[in-house]
């Protein structure tokens, strides 16, 4: 039995609602652009990019889009989902954000661009297509001026395929996964910040991944970081963001381990964020300055 995961993403302080989409809107409005590379110099490596859009407020109710475009080797898998989020105050300080993801992806497997030793016919690759899956999520966050939890499900489905030709049978699951997701923020001297924030993926029979980042914020205008997982993977990021609300971000990560079978390529990942304030994310946020935190992240 083989596994493929979906890939991680280092700046996912700036993009929970991937995750989770009880996060959607509660950043902020902004328009934001996400692009990973992993392995580089390795031909038909994974590459990852995101298009998120997030709207502000109405009415209780923040509502994004999400494309999302996977390509590793012969696969080309895009993403199109809609989020819809809810908030429930429960005092003036903490909120209850109930999520629901919508959507569904679309996996184009090109065989024809396998290398193979004989080009007679092979009934192995006849049960290999392309093939849609609709998406379906749902989300749940707890937020205070100190600290968040939340705990996201991208999608619902068990999405299990199988053909059969007469002689080959073939079968191949989309599985859930489960994201815990939490954050802590430390209000420092001479206008820093302390941001650690944790991401745990869980999935039946497959290894999980638990990813840990920190980032010392200096007037929510710089930041810098580093970025540690279970699967010996060690990240550098930096971020900075101009006084009109863009905000760009360059992460570095490699692998910290010397086995010799290891793939050794580093990954590379870039943001670009345009935030869309309004009046009334304004006011939230300076409310939220006050007490030693900032919504943004």
């Amino acid at each position: 039995m083989l596994h493929a995961q979906e890939a991680n993403i280092l700046f996912n302080r700036l993009n929970m609602g991937v995750y989770n989409p009880a996060f959607t809107g509660t950043n902020g409005s902004f328009i934001s652009l996400n692009s990973r590379a992993q392995w580089s110099s390795i031909a038909d490596a994974p590459r990852t990019n995101y298009l998120i859009y997030q709207l502000p407020q109405r009415n209780k109710v923040f509502l994004g889009f999400t494309a999302q475009n996977d390509r590793v080797f012969i696969e080309n898998k895009t993403h199109l989902t809609a989020d819809y989020n809810y908030e429930l105050q429960i005092d003036a300080t903490r909120f209850l954000y109930l999520g629901l993801k919508a959507g569904g992806f679309y996996n184009n497997i090109d065989v024809d661009r396998l290398q193979r030793l004989y080009t007679t016919y092979n009934p192995a690759l006849a049960p290999v297509k392309s093939y849609f899956t609709p998406v379906l999520g749902v989300g749940v966050q707890w937020k205070t001026p100190r600290y968040f939890i939340g705990l996201g499900v991208p999608s619902i489905f068990n999405n299990k395929r199988f053909q059969d030709d007469g002689g080959w049978e073939t079968t191949a699951t989309d599985r859930p996964y489960a994201y815990f997701s939490g954050g802590v923020f430390f209000a420092l001297p001479n206008d820093l910040t302390l941001e650690p924030n944790v991401i745990y993926r869980a999935m039946k029979d497959s290894p999980n991944l638990f990813m840990a980042t920190v980032g010392l914020n200096y007037k929510d205008q710089f930041t810098v970081g580093t970025g540690l997982s279970n699967n010996d993977n060690l990240a550098f990021f930096v971020s900075s963001k101009s006084i009109k609300g863009l905000e760009w971000g360059y992460g570095y990560e490699f692998m910290n381990r010397s086995d010799a079978t290891a793939i050794q390529g580093a990954t590379h990942e870039f943001s670009l964020r345009f935030m869309l304030g309004t009046k009334q994310a304004d006011n939230n946020n300076e409310s939220a300055r006050k007490d030693g935190y900032d919504e943004r992240n």
